[in-house]
């Protein structure tokens, strides 16, 4: 901002560089149609508009709060893992 540039240009570096990113670690485990985007990030409208934009494709809308689905699923995969673990002993 000392630099001259509005807080509103800031931001959308800020939302730009984040879904680049983000875009960045997507490519080397692949998405496609259908995806869902959890964690705090999915809270930032613009950020989640660029990686749509980025990818051209459009997330999933649910009514489900992107933190809870990240927790849910890590419990999932936990229990799973602890599952094959007794089976396993």
């Amino acid at each position: 901002m000392k630099a001259g540039y509005t807080k509103n240009k800031v931001i959308a570096a800020y939302c730009q560089a984040m879904a680049e990113r983000v875009v960045s670690l997507l490519e080397r485990i692949g998405v496609e149609e259908g995806f869902f985007i959890t964690g705090g990030i999915a809270k930032n409208p613009g950020v989640v508009k660029r990686i749509e934009r980025i990818l051209g494709i459009k997330q999933v809308e649910t009514k489900i709060d992107s933190q809870i689905a990240g927790a849910l699923g890590a419990a999932l995969f936990g229990y799973t893992l602890m599952q094959k673990q007794a089976k396993a002993a």
